[in-house]
């Protein structure tokens, strides 16, 4: 059999593996991809939702927000805004400009501008004239009773200035105290119980009494921090810093803590200020733009973003509301979702995180992006696709690698196989060619009666014989080895003696032995047992050992054939001398056709499938084979075959 192309096989093999395995990888990392995007775009359609979310409550808060502002400052004025602007918690200031053009920020904070309260009470109450320090305060003592609570306000704080005059510093800080807390409770003069608390303190100090100034500090310092964060401006705590000096509060006590956060408050508050109302007054009046028209700006003041929302409230007035975007974002974070997969980012920010959603103008421009826990999900998730893509490349790759690897042994195997077969054709002709020309010659000569000697003629027949008898042993090889490979061929197990069977055997050698000078050897031990094994079969195992032994004997002339019982067993030796077997060769013994490409074993007759029958026989017989053989120093083969359990093993195998 011959083989059509293998090296063009081989090749189409490894392009076609090649192509299937890129059409897998391309298959694999296009899904990973499409899953990574799939994953994506739902976190996104999340975010966009959030986003929406976010956005619409946004505006129905501010529409909501600036229609209570417009309320405050038609019913109230001022004051009335300014209380409104101190009650929210979301809008850092509001920002109001009437029909001249200027801008006004709320919460107004308590020292500026300067409230004119005490000296209008005491310009109400003319009766006060001429009269002495005490008569006055006195005078202001009944005025405090007054309805009118900026009257009442007014003649309190007169009233602690009056026992200041009179040196009764601890009267007049217990009044200054009634005066803030009246103040506090009176809507629109909340804002001005800071002075009252300065005073307060101021008295206290005034008194020596240190310690109850500096718990009236602290609570006073601990209720602003409460307070709204927009409410303090620089004026207010360059007071603050002056009275802790004055109390001698180191850095490490609390109320110098809390001061220090108010600092920042104050800074960020006035800051924001400086920088939103030039941003504002450089906008066009909205008076003539529609009532509910929102316009958003953006700025950033030391890194921060800040966002500005204006709409008219009057014919002649436009509000803006202002507050960092960070409180914004904060405030509008999805109730519940504090662990949400994304986060917000401002627009001026840098990042190399994708956006998912991007938030109106409302929150200056904001967009959100994936978490560094998501970003770190989605990158794992992506080295497991590549680990996936890796991987089932590696797989196909080397799936692809054992078929090429199996084919390319199939092709060499095809070829050897082919090559053995070829070889096997030229021993075999070569086997029968030299038995059958010596036997036609032998018989013409016989024929034609040119031998008169009777012991020549006998010897000639002996030769004849011989050579049919090695023909018949070889015709039987091949046959058996035919029936083997079919599986057609059956062994008649019956009651056999190893020992005739081995003499048989060794007869047939034995001329062979004697006339080529080797040292022959049988050894039969006695007593030995009855195999239930095939006499013929057994009778051709001997033959072609013995017939390997006298081939590749070499310069060695030496063959032993032993049989001896071993337990169980009966144990059938034949070892000779002669050329040996490398490990390679060894390992190839029962091997179709196989014969050593050693030259002295090339000189030599042979088909290469003696030791292949061999093998096959004792397998059959239930026994085992071994062979130890170093080149140059002769092989040993060793045949175990099962005495009393042969009968046993063969009706298992029956089974």
């Amino acid at each position: 059999m011959r083989p059509v192309a293998p090296r063009h096989l081989v090749i189409l093999a490894g392009l076609v593996s090649l192509t299937l395995t890129a059409l897998t990888v391309w298959a694999v990392a296009r899904q990973g991809q499409a899953l990574r995007e799939r994953e994506l775009s739902d976190l996104a359609s999340a975010a966009a939702t959030s986003a929406a979310q976010r956005e619409a409550a946004l505006a129905t808060d501010l529409q909501r927000a600036l229609d209570a502002a417009a309320r405050a400052r038609q019913f109230g004025g001022a004051d009335e805004l300014d209380a409104w602007a101190a009650s929210q918690r979301l809008w850092l200031l509001a920002c109001l400009r009437t029909a001249g053009g200027a801008w006004t920020v709320y919460p107004r904070t308590p020292l500026e501008p300067a409230w004119s309260a005490p000296q209008a009470a005491v310009a109400t109450a003319p009766a006060a004239e001429g009269r002495d320090l005490p008569g006055t305060l006195e005078y202001f003592r009944r005025l405090a009773g007054s309805p009118d609570p900026l009257t009442r306000a007014g003649a309190l704080l007169a009233s602690a200035a009056c026992e200041q005059q009179l040196g009764h510093p601890l009267a007049a800080a217990r009044i200054f105290a009634d005066a803030a807390q009246y103040l506090r409770a009176t809507p629109g003069l909340t804002r001005y119980a800071f002075r009252a608390e300065l005073s307060r303190i101021d008295s206290l100090v005034a008194a020596g009494d240190q310690d109850r100034a500096r718990d009236a500090f602290a609570g006073f310092v601990d209720g602003l921090s409460a307070d709204h964060p927009g409410r303090l401006g620089p004026v207010e705590l360059a007071e603050l810093q002056r009275q802790a000096v004055a109390l001698s509060l180191t850095d490490g006590d609390p109320p110098a803590v809390s001061l220090r956060v108010l600092g920042q408050r104050a800074a960020r508050r006035q800051a924001i200020a400086d920088a939103v109302v030039p941003l504002l007054q450089g906008q066009p009046a909205r008076g003539d733009r529609p009532p509910d028209a929102i316009e958003h700006l953006t700025t950033t003041i030391a890194g921060e973003a800040v966002v500005a929302a204006v709409r008219p409230i009057a014919d002649d007035a436009d509000l803006a509301l202002v507050a960092p975007l960070a409180d914004l974002l904060a405030y509008y974070r999805k109730p519940g979702r504090p662990d949400a997969p994304w986060r917000v980012r401002a627009a001026q920010a840098a990042s190399d995180q994708p956006v998912l959603a991007r938030l109106g103008p409302a929150f200056g421009g904001a967009v959100l992006e994936p978490t560094p826990a998501t970003a770190a999900r989605l990158q794992a998730t992506a080295r497991r696709h590549l680990r996936v893509v890796l991987a089932t490349a590696a797989g196909t790759a080397g799936a692809w690698a054992l078929v090429i690897w199996l084919l390319v042994r199939v092709v060499a195997r095809q070829r050897e196989l082919v090559h053995l077969q070829r070889r096997f054709v030229a021993d075999i002709s070569h086997e029968l060619k030299t038995p059958l020309a010596l036997i036609r010659l032998l018989a013409e000569t016989l024929a034609e009666g040119r031998v008169r000697d009777a012991d020549r003629a006998q010897a000639y027949h002996q030769t004849i014989t011989r050579e049919a008898e090695r023909l018949t042993v070889l015709l039987d090889n091949i046959l058996d080895f035919s029936r083997i490979e079919s599986g057609a061929k059956r062994y008649a197990l019956a009651p056999c003696d190893a020992a005739a069977v081995a003499r048989q055997a060794w007869a047939l050698f034995e001329p062979q032995f004697a006339a080529d000078g080797f040292d022959a050897r049988l050894e039969i031990a006695d007593h030995l047992p009855t195999l239930r094994a095939d006499a013929q079969a057994l009778h051709q195992v001997l033959v072609n050992l013995l017939q390997n032994a006298h081939r590749y004997a070499g310069d060695g002339k030496y063959v032993r054939l032993s049989l001896a019982r071993d337990g169980h067993l009966v144990v059938i030796t034949v070892e000779d001398r002669g050329v040996g077997m490398t490990r390679a060769e060894l390992a190839r013994i029962g091997d179709s056709f196989f014969r050593a490409d050693s030259t002295r074993v090339r000189q030599t007759r042979g088909t290469g499938l003696g030791l292949a029958i061999v093998s096959h026989i004792v397998t059959a017989h239930y026994g085992k084979i071994e062979v130890h053989s170093r080149p140059g120093a002769g092989s040993k083969f060793t045949v175990w075959l099962p005495c009393e359990l042969a009968e046993e093993a063969a009706r298992r195998g029956a089974r």
